[in-house]
């Protein structure tokens, strides 16, 4: 059996989500991450992350990190209708998966780090302005590709939204004003409302 380790709130939420979204079976192994003693950082977790970070799988032996590398093997691995059946799907699964790594994520994660997470007294409002104007700058981009197609895969919700969505679960607890996003806006609200989403949220909110 497949098992996922890493606390809910952390990007293991991500891999919880699509192993109940395309039916995995699935133990879930809670590892901590926070200071002082967090559990990643000990020798038996490091054993399967040499990161020292979450999430990690171990899929009937076969060890793997970094949650989206996760969630794309699972996908190709438990056939499903989300992973496109094309190279073509596939490619635009890529192409949203590294965008919204690359060019959406960081700047989200400094802006919520800073609005949010880290206690008022060490947040920056010049660093989370900075994030905000960068990261709207990205959400334009998504809402214009939502004005071609309802969905990032085209004709229907598949592994490229998922990929977008578990990421853009941030947004959520931002509370980010995207009324320039309408689409991405109800898109989002559609993604994170599907059952396995609640699933996975409901562990990671508790």
């Amino acid at each position: 059996m497949l098992k996922i380790y890493g606390a809910p709130h952390s990007r293991a939420f991500r891999v919880i989500w699509l192993a109940n979204e395309i039916g995995i079976p699935y133990e879930h192994i809670p590892v901590t991450f926070d200071p002082p003693n967090p559990q990643c950082k000990e020798p038996w977790y490091v054993a399967l992350n040499p990161n020292g970070r979450v999430p990690s799988i171990d899929d009937e032996g076969f060890v793997m990190w970094e949650s989206a590398a996760i969630n794309l093997y699972l996908a190709e691995k438990y056939q499903n209708s989300l992973y496109p059946s094309t190279p073509q799907g596939r490619g635009r699964v890529l192409q949203w998966t590294f965008f919204v790594a690359n060019d959406i994520e960081p700047a989200m994660i400094t802006l919520f780090r800073n609005r949010v997470y880290f206690p008022p007294e060490q947040r920056s409002a010049t660093l989370a302005d900075q994030a905000e104007q960068t990261l709207r700058t990205k959400l334009a981009i998504l809402e214009q590709q939502l004005v071609q197609s309802p969905f990032f895969g085209g004709d229907k919700w598949d592994m490229a939204d998922f990929m977008i969505a578990s990421v853009l679960y941030v947004l959520a607890r931002l509370k980010l004003d995207l009324a320039d996003y309408p689409r991405l806006d109800a898109w989002l609200i559609a993604s994170i409302s599907r059952p396995a989403a609640q699933v996975a949220r409901k562990l990671r909110e508790s």
